[in-house]
């Protein structure tokens, strides 16, 4: 059982502790008259611990009001994770520990797995329904970890387009439009099967049926993963057509 005031207790007292120390910082450097590197790594770390404080508080009372973690578990803890993950990269590159570059790839990795993450725990959502969905939703699983793991050449391959070539790009965005198309059908074939069993609740709509009234719009993480899956699939599209005009 999770304890949201325990979980807001650490991270305000993490807040206050931080606020506090940059505040000291602060005054020493400018009694001393040096704002050196240390002194300015050092802020820099208060900074990420302010910031990632703020983003977990943000993330825990959001959840008690909408019931995140009973309606996408999955997605909640890898985001939870991320968090955390996100702290320890940013500490590391601010005293250069690891390269500028190693981080922006590390976030952009994190990225790609918050958003699998949403889109696994979403399409979970409408399986044991009908045959067909649970068939679809498993070819998609297929194809959300294949998109997943292309992407991670091209994140971490300094000029990954000559090093692994045009065609495993051209290969990626068909993988990606596919994945994308049989996730915006699930949705569409859900939402068909929901109008034809409405006493059963629609589970990819904000709010549920005991905790609040149910709505009959689509939840606003279900609009956010349709508006991302447009995108993948347009943008290879796009990108496709830039190729071949390019080259022919």
């Amino acid at each position: 059982m999770v304890y949201f005031k325990e979980f807001k207790r650490f991270f305000l007292l993490n807040l206050i502790g931080a606020l506090i120390i940059s505040a000291v910082v602060a005054i020493i450097t400018v009694l001393i008259g040096e704002f050196n590197q240390t002194a300015m790594r050092t802020l820099f770390t208060l900074l990420m611990v302010i910031v990632h404080s703020l983003i977990s508080l943000a993330f825990i009372w959001d959840d008690s009001r909408q019931d995140t973690f009973e309606r996408l578990t999955f997605f909640t803890n890898v985001l939870f994770l991320i968090i955390v993950l996100s702290f320890i990269t940013s500490i590391l590159g601010i005293w250069k520990l690891i390269p500028t570059h190693t981080v922006w790839n590390l976030y952009q990795t994190y990225f790609v797995i918050g958003f699998a993450s949403l889109h696994s725990n979403i399409l979970s959502k409408a399986l044991d329904k009908e045959n067909y969905l649970d068939v679809m939703i498993y070819l998609n699983y297929v194809f959300i970890g294949l998109v997943v793991l292309m992407l991670l050449p091209v994140i971490y391959i300094t000029d990954s387009l000559m090093v692994i070539g045009e065609l495993y790009y051209r290969i990626l965005g068909a993988v990606g439009i596919i994945d994308g198309t049989l996730s915006i059908l699930v949705i569409i074939f859900y939402k068909l099967y929901t109008h034809k069993h409405p006493q059963e609740q629609n589970v990819l709509a904000g709010g549920t049926q005991t905790g609040k009234a149910q709505r009959k719009g689509l939840s606003i993480w279900v609009w956010i993963l349709i508006v991302y899956l447009l995108i993948q699939v347009v943008l290879p599209l796009i990108i496709l057509s830039g190729f071949w005009i390019f080259y022919r």
